[in-house]
């Protein structure tokens, strides 16, 4: 078991790994939490832990936020400190190419800028996708320093930003690529972006002091929601991608009055798809370390989304005892099973409002099935992730660096 550690001057030198980020928390916007949560316990491991995420002056203006500090030090529950790095870049539009290629290129001299402020080099590299790792390469590269990738995209961008025949040299010299799940692993082999020898599938995860089972009847009082209720959850952005109003219609489809639904998220981008439906007790953001509350309050968790990395939303329901209905599609492959879960095309709503029928009409059915979920959903721990993570890249770093 991952072992919890505060580090002191006359220790040995600790390794240091730097990661690379799109972003990392902070008090107003929690976004990014799990960047965080993975350096919390890297962190504790008594690694010291450096992060890079440079944020676009661009986006702050127009989203009306303020930009973090250039530099700060945050501290684990163990008194372990993480330093953070948010050095500065503007950023223009999406357009393919032009835009994406521009953004990709001022993300990574600012990730360089800030490379080079920090007086202790890592022993490794660490970019969260595919992109924050090129983002790191030439530095990593400068110093001879092993570079890893930590591969949980929904779908692989890289391309967008550069041609492939830039980043021949970027693949080669990559020391070893954590695929949260062995889709993601097929994807990166298949467009020549790594090798497979060179992946582990290592599965998201959560942190069990917050997803656990809380009794379900006093959740629902302290919410002031129905005991007699059938409850349906959803959680994540209200996108098309992940199927919000897919849900809704799948549950207007069932015409029952004792349905209701809470989706937890907020409209995103173009692509928002703000979920309208009768019976909705909740919709809306809340913080991340209440969500289990509202997910005990449900019966059955929905996610028919149409591309993931690896789903931690489904895994923080199983965790809270949730049977799930979600994606028949390969990133779902690694962690559900038909012990707790029915899988659905996504885009069929007839099915996903079977599929809601059938476990409110089983309430035996729904009892194992939640049983299953949480005996399942404990080997997916932050700790236990981190360590597969630790012993993934002291393994590879054995190898010599190209």
């Amino acid at each position: 078991m991952l072992q919890r550690v505060k580090r002191f001057r006359y220790m040995e030198k600790q390794f240091h790994i730097c990661v690379v980020a799109n972003g990392f928390p902070n008090k107003k916007i929690p976004q990014y939490t799990f960047v965080e949560q993975l350096c919390r316990s890297l962190a504790d491991y008594g690694w010291k832990v450096t992060v890079i995420a440079p944020q676009s002056i661009t986006k702050c203006i127009i989203r009306r936020e303020g930009l973090d500090p250039y530099f700060r030090t945050e501290y684990t529950e163990a008194g372990n400190g993480i330093d953070v790095y948010r050095p500065r870049f503007f950023s223009v539009g999406e357009f393919k190419w032009l835009g994406k290629e521009w953004n990709a290129r001022r993300f990574s001299a600012a990730v360089s800028r800030a490379f080079r402020a920090m007086k202790q080099k890592p022993d490794v590299c660490y970019g969260h996708f595919w992109d924050c790792a090129f983002a790191v390469y030439r530095s990593a590269r400068k110093f001879r320093i092993p570079l890893f990738v930590a591969c949980g995209e929904a779908e692989l961008t890289i391309f967008d930003s550069f041609r492939p025949e830039t980043l021949s040299r970027f693949s080669e010299y990559v020391s070893g690529v954590i695929c949260v799940s062995t889709k993601n692993l097929q994807e990166s082999v298949s467009t020549g972006l790594t090798v497979k020898e060179k992946c582990r599938v290592i599965p998201n995860a959560i942190d069990p002091s917050r997803f656990y089972r809380k009794n379900k009847l006093q959740m629902r009082r302290q919410f002031g929601f129905d005991a007699g209720d059938f409850i349906v959850a959803f959680v994540g952005g209200f996108i098309h991608r992940k199927g919000t109003r897919r849900i809704a219609e799948a549950i207007s489809l069932l015409d029952d009055s004792s349905v209701k639904s809470l989706f937890i998220g907020k409209t995103m981008g173009s692509d928002a798809c703000d979920p309208e439906c009768k019976g909705i007790l909740f919709k809306g953001c809340v913080p991340h370390d209440r969500i289990a509350d509202y997910l005990n309050c449900a019966d059955v968790f929905v996610m028919p989304t149409l591309h993931e990395g690896c789903c931690n939303a489904n895994i923080e329901a199983m965790a809270c005892g949730l049977p799930i209905i979600s994606s028949d599609l390969p990133f779902n492959y690694d962690v559900l099973d038909s012990s707790f879960s029915i899988l659905i095309d996504p885009m069929d709503i007839r099915q996903i409002a079977e599929a809601i029928r059938t476990l409110k009409d089983d309430p035996q059915r729904r009892r194992k099935m939640a049983e299953a979920a949480l005996e399942h959903a404990r080997q997916y721990t932050l700790e236990r992730r981190a360590e597969q993570i630790i012993g993934f890249i002291k393994e590879c770093i054995n190898q010599p660096v190209k």
